[in-house]
Order: C-alpha cells, then sequence, then structure tokens
C-alpha cells in the first residue's frame, strides 16, 4: 500500500502536470500533506466516502480568505485518486428532471419576487443561476439542508472553473441571495455562513473595464448591412447601446410607445435597476431608429419595437439573449474580437466623463441608482485624472 509520502508525491506530480504554477503547486502540496496528516483513513476510502470526508474537511475550516485554496487542494487530490472531476459542468440534457430542486427554485424566485424591488428578467435570471448550481452539485438527491459554504465552494473551484471573474462574481451575488432565503427558511446553521462571507473574484479595481475602441465600433457600423430589415434592426439596436448606453435588456424592452418622435426622447421602462429614465437621442441614432421602425420592422400585432427575425426563435420580441447574438454576428462580420455588450456602455460611460459630464449626470444616462456602481464603467484617461489632481482652490500655488 502507497504511504502517505507516496501519495503526497504523487499528488504533487499530478498538479505539475495539469499546468499548475510552481508557487500554486507548494500552497495545493502543503495543504493536501496537512489534510493527509489529520485523515490517513483518506488514502484508502472510495470514492464517495473520500467525497464526503473532503466536504466535511471543508466545512470545518474557519471562514478567512485562505478556506478556497484549502477547498481546491482537496478536491483536487480527490480528482487525481479517481480521475473525475469533482462536480460536471451543467447540461440539462445530462439531468433528468428533479422535481425537488424545481419546486426549491420556484419557491425561491416567489421570495425574490417578494422583495419588491427586483425585476422580472432579474428574478427568471437569478433563480437560473440557482437552478444550475443545484442541479451540478445535488442532483443524486437534493436536501436544502445539504447547502452549505462547501458545496458553494466546490462549485466555484470546478463547476465554473475557466470561467471569468466577473461571470463568477455574479454567481456569488445571486447565491448570497438564495442563502438569505435559506436562512428564512430556518436553514441558518448551514446556509448563514453563505450568506456572510465576501464570496468574491479579483476586485473591480483589478484592472481597467473593458470598453470598444471607437475604431472597432465604427467598423461595427460599417459592416452592417442597411438595405436589408435585418441589417436596420441591427444598426438601430448597436447605436442604442454603442451611442446612448443602453443595456442589451433595455433594448429588447423597448416597446413603440417608448419611443418620443416628436420630441426625439426615448423613455427606458422595467430597467434592470428598476428606474425609469429619459434619454434624448441623438440625430443619427434617431435616424437610425427612425429608418428601422418604417422601413425594416415587419408588420405585427406586437408592440414590442424590435422583433425576432431569420433563424432566430420565434416569439413577439427580441429577447436579451438574442440581442447579445446579433451584436456577436455583426461583430464577427466586422473582424472585431466580441467583449460584449456591456462594452459598448462601458465605452458611453468613459466618453462622457472624459468629455466633462458629471458622474451624477452619467449615472443617471445609465440608469444607476448608486454613483459607486457608475465608477466601476469607467475608464478615465491620464489628462483628467491630471487636472482632477491640480491644486485647489485654483491659483493657490501661484
Amino acid at each position: 500500500m502507497a504511504s502517505q509520502e507516496d501519495h503526497v508525491a504523487m499528488f504533487r506530480t499530478f498538479i505539475k502536470a495539469n499546468g499548475n504554477s510552481e508557487n500554486v503547486c507548494n500552497l495545493y502540496w502543503k495543504r493536501v500533506r496537512t489534510f493527509l496528516a489529520k485523515h490517513p483513513e483518506a488514502m484508502e476510502l472510495d470514492k464517495d466516502a473520500l467525497k464526503s470526508l473532503v466536504d466535511d474537511y471543508i466545512s470545518a475550516i474557519p471562514i478567512t480568505s485562505g478556506i478556497e485554496v484549502t477547498a481546491t487542494a482537496v478536491r483536487y487530490y480527490w480528482t487525481m485518486r479517481f480521475g473525475e472531476r469533482w462536480c460536471k459542468r451543467f447540461d440539462p440534457k445530462d439531468y433528468p428532471t428533479n422535481e425537488a430542486i424545481e419546486e426549491e427554485c420556484s419557491e425561491f424566485a416567489a421570495y425574490l419576487q417578494s422583495l419588491g424591488y427586483l425585476s422580472t428578467q432579474t428574478v427568471h435570471d437569478r433563480t437560473n443561476k440557482v437552478k444550475r448550481f443545484l442541479y451540478v452539485m445535488f442532483d443524486s438527491g437534493f436536501d436544502r439542508g445539504k447547502v452549505c459554504l462547501a458545496s458553494v465552494m466546490a462549485y466555484l473551484a470546478e463547476g465554473m472553473s475557466g470561467m471569468s471573474a466577473s461571470t463568477r462574481r455574479g454567481f456569488c451575488t445571486e447565491v448570497r441571495s438564495y442563502a438569505r432565503f435559506l436562512v428564512s427558511r430556518g436553514c441558518v446553521e448551514t446556509a448563514g455562513p453563505i450568506s456572510k462571507m465576501r464570496l468574491t473574484g479579483p476586485a473591480v479595481a483589478d484592472k481597467l473595464p473593458d470598453c470598444i475602441a471607437d475604431c472597432d465600433y465604427a467598423a461595427m457600423i460599417a459592416s452592417i448591412d442597411t438595405s436589408s430589415a435585418r441589417g436596420k434592426r441591427d444598426l438601430a439596436m448597436l447605436m442604442l447601446m454603442g451611442n446612448l448606453g443602453l443595456r442589451r435588456s433595455d433594448v429588447a424592452l423597448l416597446d413603440l410607445d417608448d419611443v418620443d418622435w416628436a420630441s426625439g426622447v426615448l423613455h427606458v421602462r422595467n430597467s434592470k435597476s428598476q428606474s425609469d429614465r429619459s434619454i434624448p437621442m441623438d440625430a443619427v441614432t434617431g435616424e437610425a431608429l427612425e429608418d428601422y421602425a418604417l422601413n425594416g420592422r415587419p408588420e405585427a400585432y406586437s408592440r414590442a419595437l424590435f422583433l425576432p427575425c431569420g433563424k432566430e426563435a420565434k416569439g413577439e420580441r427580441m429577447t436579451s439573449g438574442q440581442v447579445g447574438g446579433a451584436m456577436e454576428l455583426v461583430s464577427q462580420k466586422a473582424g472585431v474580437a466580441f467583449r460584449g455588450t456591456h462594452s459598448l456602455r462601458r465605452a458611453v460611460a468613459s466618453g462622457m466623463v472624459n468629455g466633462g459630464a458629471p458622474i451624477k449626470f452619467v449615472a443617471d444616462i445609465l440608469g444607476h441608482e448608486s454613483v459607486a456602481t457608475t465608477m466601476v464603467y469607467l475608464r478615465i484617461d491620464a489628462e483628467r485624472l491630471r487636472l482632477a489632481a491640480s491644486p485647489w482652490p485654483a491659483g493657490v500655488a501661484s
């Protein structure tokens, strides 16, 4: 039988072969060595028994910033032993319908709706992300009492490996909300630590946010064939996001009645932030929108402004996902790397600030309830930072 030293040596070889840096290998190796020293029986346990032991081990770790490293390391050890991922990526066809999870998600959605400040789309998206987590982690038998810090950390480390930091941060927001729901249902001991722990990825300030370059935006506009109905639609949607800073969900929810054609004002309602706002349209955006409404939009009973066409799924209006998909196709045709529709929104925000607009004004245009939210969008140029650092009051240095 292999000794503890043999297991630790095999583990170090395994994690190094999987592309981890020397520093990361040292971190994981030390934690697995500690784990095996405390639980030598782990070297002889079968797959299910070892997984249970690992879960118990992680749950007992104090809530500190080092928990994720330890959790990842001991799960890596399980993966080395049995040659399987700790948890599978979610693919609906791999999971038969679990009535317990479906009922749980319905109750969670009702809870979110009862809060009164979340849009229908936000409730839908948040519930679906939690549903994915529950199916991946508890497909063999769901019980809300099993949802604990260890299961969340396992999902972050394995179920979301390879995903961007922003996607992981988004899940952390959803799962904290779900944890608060569980606490309200009496699962204080198991779910309480989830709702209290600061489960974030790299801080937003670690890097400047992605903004589309002016030349790339111009290339996307130039690539659209405005002689076709779809081209007229895509140009109008692109300009609403790239000139006015609308979210793709805002674009999808627009109705014909939201456009004040006489005064050139666009009314954005039912937004993600629940803040209705009115935005004056520039001439170029207004003309693109008018061209689509008069010459590109098919006749329909729907009052939705933007309608699906071609191979897109049929429905009475474009969905947020279809808006994003249409923009990705435009970027591919233009030969531009697609960084998501939010890169258009961020570029609008940064352009306004660099042009001298007050932050509060930019927040109002974007529909942000907090200026702090607007700040993370901005890519402010060096000259504006220099001016911001000038002596105050003016002339004090003379």
